[in-house]
């Protein structure tokens, strides 16, 4: 049977067979998806007329096959058609019918020649920053939402009958169920296709990867409960939250701003025996001074003018969950011994009420700020302190972690871009992203990802031009972060942060910052001794000396 092979890069990728009629083009209708730009929704459409096929350009502006551009054309044995970053290569006669679909439009992978399958082949399923592996032991496995799936799936764009996985002649083979959303194999929407050892096959947000048994050990995966990292620093966080989460003691995630601490929590509770209860998130800075104690303890009708009827506070509605107290260094003074009376007496008041209620949460806390120095400072007690740093858990800041700018940057690019349209950074695109200092660490990450992904140009790949950071640092800073970066920080932070980067400037030495600074030698050791900066800047070639 005759049939069209599509080539990406110099790689034959799919082969479908022409019966009577096929349509190429952008847009999910057609029979062939082909996820490129710079193609129209509706490309062409290849046509059967007695013995001879016709090409018809549906574009409105040519097709070229070989150096021609054409409305309309006969095809040969051997005709080349060129369609943006793809290649199709019309052939008269089909050797292998196996690798050919079966009628026009069913679109078929082919398996690229490797050996059939294993009886021990398995499954590797990525689903919201999960991982999970099973074998396929059986013939036939279905995929959806619907619990009588074989594989039950949670993410709301996969269909509740989505695809079938068959083993057929040792080869595993996947198809389509009808599903709304499409099954994509490489990049291409398919409707039935062998499916290689090493593809991977995406539904809605779900990743599933075939594997062989021989392949060996698999390399170890970056996903940890929704956060991605290969660095050391991290592995070690991961193992810590596994550790930490079944237990009851209270942690507190330290960590600059934009660094997931957020993430961190969610995967403290997601990894505890109260897994089933309420997560319920304060940010103890975006919340007014004069609300906050009603926010965390509720207040009864007519407590306060506007208190217009009885509201549960964040711990009574996390009873039996987690309470996560975001920002925690900004609790106002006066609050913090309510709180410590709820940490260990297990006791709320509303505002308002005349007697306590008993609840049961685990609180989790987080800060950017430095809470020892705080403490030192007056501006938040002691005993509060201890009893919530039991476990403390700090996040390094993505400077700390360049090996992983790369893998963020693609992991974020995947999740933002078109549905089906495999994007890709270029070298010089990569390599300004891990050349930047990220004062806004992983978040600020995301949003610069976010933002090449609009100021792209044509093609698939994004260009080191598209990427733009919204700092006033850029891509050429020093990398050993010594600019001052101001994000709306106060008067103490900022002078914290001048002294620190002084003292990384001078490898430590406190002659240097005093004389830099202006500032009087007793302040400068005082401040130092306060904010704990008395190894900053050692360690860089310089043991660094104090002031004499």
């Amino acid at each position: 049977m005759p049939e069209l092979a599509f080539f990406r890069q110099g790689e034959e990728l799919l082969r479908v067979a022409v019966s009577e009629r096929i349509t190429v083009g952008r847009a999910a209708e057609c029979d062939v998806v082909l996820p490129d730009p710079t193609i129209s929704r509706l490309e062409l459409e290849v046509e059967r007329r007695g013995d001879v096929f016709r090409l018809r350009d549906r574009s409105g502006r040519g097709t070229r096959i070989g150096t021609d551009l054409v409305s309309e054309a006969e095809l040969s044995d051997g005709t080349e058609i060129l369609l943006g970053s793809w290649r199709a290569l019309f052939r008269r006669d089909a050797s292998d019918a196996e690798e050919t679909a079966a009628g026009a439009g069913a679109t078929c992978v082919r398996a690229s020649g490797e050996p059939p399958s294993a009886p021990g082949t398995r499954l590797r399923i990525r689903e919201q920053g999960r991982e999970r592996v099973i074998s396929l032991d059986a013939g036939t496995v279905s995929v959806g939402t619907a619990p009588s799936s074989d594989i039950a799936l949670a993410d709301p764009f996969v269909s509740a009958h989505h695809l079938r996985l068959e083993r057929r002649d040792g080869r595993w083979r996947v198809r389509d169920l009808g599903s709304t959303n499409g099954t994509l194999l490489a990049g291409l929407r398919v409707t039935e296709a062998d499916v290689p050892a090493g593809a991977a096959l995406l539904l809605g947000d779900v990743e599933l990867v075939l594997e062989t048994a021989n392949v060996g050990a698999a390399p170890v995966t970056p996903a940890f409960e929704g956060m991605i990292s290969r660095e050391p620093s991290m592995r070690h966080v991961f193992d810590l939250i596994e550790r930490v989460a079944p237990a009851e003691a209270a942690v507190t995630i330290l960590g600059d701003t934009g660094t997931g601490k957020e993430l961190v929590a969610r995967a403290l509770h997601r990894l505890s025996p109260r897994r089933e209860a309420p997560f319920i998130p304060v940010n103890c800075s975006a919340i007014a001074a004069s609300l906050i104690e009603s926010e965390l303890f509720g207040h009864e009708r007519g407590a306060f003018s506007g208190a217009d009827r009885l509201r549960k506070g964040a711990f009574e509605e996390a009873h039996g969950g987690t309470v996560f107290l975001d920002e925690i260094g900004d609790l106002p003074l006066e609050l913090q011994p309510k709180l410590l009376r709820t940490l260990e007496q297990g006791e709320v008041k509303r505002v308002g009420a005349s007697r306590p209620l008993t609840v049961n949460v685990r609180i989790l806390a987080a800060t950017h700020r430095d809470l020892r120095a705080q403490v030192r400072a007056g501006k938040f007690r002691e005993d509060l302190f201890y009893r919530l740093c039991v476990v403390p858990i700090t996040l390094p800041p993505l400077r700390a972690r360049r090996g992983d700018v790369g893998i963020l940057a693609k992991h974020f690019l995947a999740h933002a871009a078109p549905r089906g349209l495999p994007l890709r950074f270029s070298a010089e695109a990569l390599a300004r992203l891990e050349a930047h200092d990220w004062p806004g660490n992983v978040r600020q990450l995301r949003n610069t990802v976010q933002r090449a992904l609009l100021f792209r140009g044509e093609g698939i790949e994004i260009t080191s031009s598209a990427v733009t950071f919204d700092d006033a640092r850029g891509a050429t800073a020093a990398p050993d972060d010594d600019t001052l970066y101001l994000r709306g920080l106060t008067l103490e932070e900022i002078e914290r942060e001048a002294i620190r980067l002084s003292l990384r400037r001078h490898r430590g030495k406190r002659a240097a910052v005093v004389s830099e600074l202006g500032l009087a030698k007793s302040t400068v050791m005082k401040r130092i001794a306060q904010w704990g900066l008395q190894d900053e800047g050692r360690g860089r070639g310089d043991a660094g000396g104090e002031v004499e």
